[in-house]
């Protein structure tokens, strides 16, 4: 079939072009018609009135018969009032084209701000923004994100641009729904890819004053090719034309999913991004919250902006003076740990003789940055404490493991750190046999002190829970599930019923005590699962957007939240009152601090235990009365960095 090429084909072509060539056009048309109409009407108007006189405007002149017919074919609804047959004629004729030019008119200016909104509603436009938050990514880790920066900058309101490859108005919507803080913020959406250039222009990286990349919720499943995009948008940014001469480069945090890609990402931001194994991270907050009861509500205070959190802090006052000496010296601070200015290096908890260095700034635990320095006078003194030996060692644990996701590899390779020969894990999840010693022997490898037992089945069934009987287990830990849950909610559903039937085994057979953690995924159903008596849960996403916060707002405690989660050197440990003072003696929180490092440790805080979830189950982190004598109970832990829990 062949194609008409003729001069009206051309011109309908060159016609077409014209008038898709945007607003502009389309109304540069539309005058210019309205003009050639308004002119021949004025001409014909001329020529009728001589022939035919009494047209009604026969006397005016020119200027008055155009201005008369450009009136007419704007208001096309005027009709009446003209006299004699003729000017009828023409005055109808000047209407009726008036109604197409209006009509144009109209659908043009229409059509054309349709599109804009359309446009808009895409996100296509340009960020005006400068020293904005910028987000990169989409999960359901950016509520909690977006929340915790704004609580870190509560004093100002702040701006933060998100770009996902989503849809806008969507987008929009959820953000509305989950961010709690939304008088704290200004949120600017647009749909985007973080790995093309353009886009990033468009979102004003290079002014931005930090930027936080987040493994995309469509990747998860795929963990390598989460992480790669987090690399391919860290070379975007880092090569980018508009940022890459700049002095002063935007903050910036990503996170990833494999520990070995870490390393990667780091090399592809020239090492000038703090890239986080977040999944590595919240693996071992699980598990350590698994091990020692309570531990959760420690880190989530710890993670928060709410309450006390580490902070930096240089003062010469205490350059060349023992470690243990300046342990009293702050009365709304407790000292952690010490770390290079140049952030070269850190250490927890360290030695009692330790002698603070030039260039050493101090970790502290505190509400906020206004620390108060005030040397200590007494009466208590470190060197007369009595010396109490703790009893370093690996237990014997028996774990049983409900759920399965990526999080279990480093889970089952920390587990192994921290436990004696002889433990054992049980994994009881519908994964099957073959599959899971697979995926172990590519992700976890030899294990020296743990022995794995499987037990496939459905672990949400009474039936198999009955066989398992899990009130054996002294330990329990409840993965979000990946294998049967097709979303977070389907996971934390099947979360609750697992919760619901160990609480139902432990009351059938008596058991008083068993300690459970549950990993939840959506914050919403964190009360739901409070409801089966467990102390211990751990909202991994809005664990993972809390740890992302902190490193945002200060990027060298990274290393720190890193170490305070490895096995090895000191972790959080809440240790019963009696290792430092016999049960009903009266004891002041300023005595336990020095008998803690008596025995190689720093104290966080203290547990005066109340079984209530409300009050935190009574725990107090940085307790700022340390001079009323108090009398230790039953139940009552001291929370502690140690290197072990003896």
């Amino acid at each position: 079939m062949s194609v008409e090429r003729g001069w009206k084909a051309r011109f309908r072509y060159r016609a077409d072009e014209f008038l898709g060539g945007g607003a502009g056009k389309q109304l540069a048309f539309l005058f210019a018609l309205t003009c050639v109409l308004v002119i021949g009407f004025t001409l014909l108007s001329m020529i009728t009135s001589a022939v035919a006189p009494g047209l009604g405007i026969a006397d005016g002149n020119i200027l008055d018969r155009a201005w008369w017919y450009f009136t007419r074919l704007i208001d096309a609804g005027t009709m009446g009032g003209d006299g004699g047959n003729v000017n009828r004629l023409v005055s109808t004729s000047a209407t009726v084209l008036g109604v197409v030019v209006a009509g144009l008119l109209i659908s043009s200016l229409a059509g054309n701000f349709q599109e804009r909104l359309d446009a808009i509603k895409r996100g296509g436009a340009p960020v005006m923004e400068e020293d904005h938050f910028l987000i990169l990514g989409w999960s359901e880790k950016i509520f909690s994100v977006i929340d915790q920066i704004s609580e870190a900058y509560a004093t100002q309101k702040i701006v933060c641009v998100v770009m996902a490859e989503g849809e806008k108005s969507a987008m929009e919507e959820e953000l509305r729904d989950k961010v709690v803080h939304q008088d704290r913020v200004k949120i600017v959406v647009r749909s985007g890819s973080s790995v093309s250039l353009n886009d990033l222009a468009r979102v004003s990286f290079a002014q931005a004053r930090a930027i936080v990349v987040l493994v995309d919720a469509k990747d998860v499943e795929e963990p390598n090719r989460a992480d790669g995009r987090i690399i391919k948008t860290l070379l975007a940014l880092y090569n980018h034309p508009e940022g890459r001469d700049r002095a002063k480069f935007p903050r910036v945090t990503a996170e990833v999913m494999i520990a070995e890609n870490q390393e990667i990402a780091s090399i592809a931001a020239n090492g000038r991004a703090q890239v986080v194994r977040t999944n590595e991270m919240i693996s071992k907050i699980i598990l350590q919250t698994s091990r020692i009861g309570g531990l959760s509500v420690v880190y989530d205070e710890l993670l928060r902006f709410e309450g006390n959190e580490i902070h930096y802090k240089a003062l010469p006052q205490v350059v060349g003076r023992r470690f243990a000496d300046i342990l009293l010296d702050f009365p709304n601070a407790l000292v952690v740990g010490t770390a290079k200015a140049d952030g070269s290096s850190h250490q927890l908890n360290p030695a009692a003789d330790y002698i603070i260095q030039p260039g050493d700034e101090l970790l502290l635990l505190a509400e906020d940055s206004n620390i108060k320095f005030q040397p200590y006078a007494g009466p208590l003194r470190f060197d007369a404490m009595p010396k109490l030996e703790a009893a370093p060692r690996k237990p014997m644990e028996h774990m049983l493991v409900l759920g399965w996701n990526e999080k279990l590899f480093p889970i089952i390779q920390e587990y192994d750190n921290y436990v004696g020969e002889g433990s054992s894990l049980t994994l009881v999840n519908s994964l099957p046999r073959d599959v899971r010693e697979k995926r172990l022997k590519e992700n976890v490898g030899e294990l020296k002190n743990v022995q794995l037992r499987h037990v496939v089945g459905e672990f949400t069934s009474r039936a198999l829970m009955e066989q398992i009987q899990p009130q054996r287990y002294p330990t329990v830990m409840v993965l979000g599930d990946s294998v049967e849950a097709k979303s977070a909610e389907d996971a934390d559903t099947r979360a609750i019923i697992a919760l619901l039937l160990l609480r139902d085994a432990r009351r059938r057979h008596g058991v008083p005590r068993q300690e459970v953690c549950s990993e939840i995924l959506d914050p919403k159903n964190r009360e739901l699962a409070a409801t089966t008596e467990i102390n211990d849960i751990v909202i991994s996403n809005e664990m993972v957007s809390m740890v992302l916060a902190q490193i945002t707002y200060e990027p060298r405690v990274r290393a720190v939240l890193e170490d305070l989660f490895e096995s090895d050197g000191s972790e959080i440990y809440l240790k019963p009152l009696a290792f430092y003072v016999p049960p009903g003696n009266q004891v002041t929180f300023e005595y336990l601090v020095l008998a803690a490092k008596a025995r190689g440790e720093v104290v966080m805080g203290v547990q005066r235990y109340i079984d209530d979830p409300s009050k935190r189950f009574g725990l107090l982190l940085n307790p700022i009365d340390r001079h009323t004598p108090f009398t230790a109970s039953k139940g009552d832990r001291l929370v502690v960095l140690a290197e072990d829990d003896g």
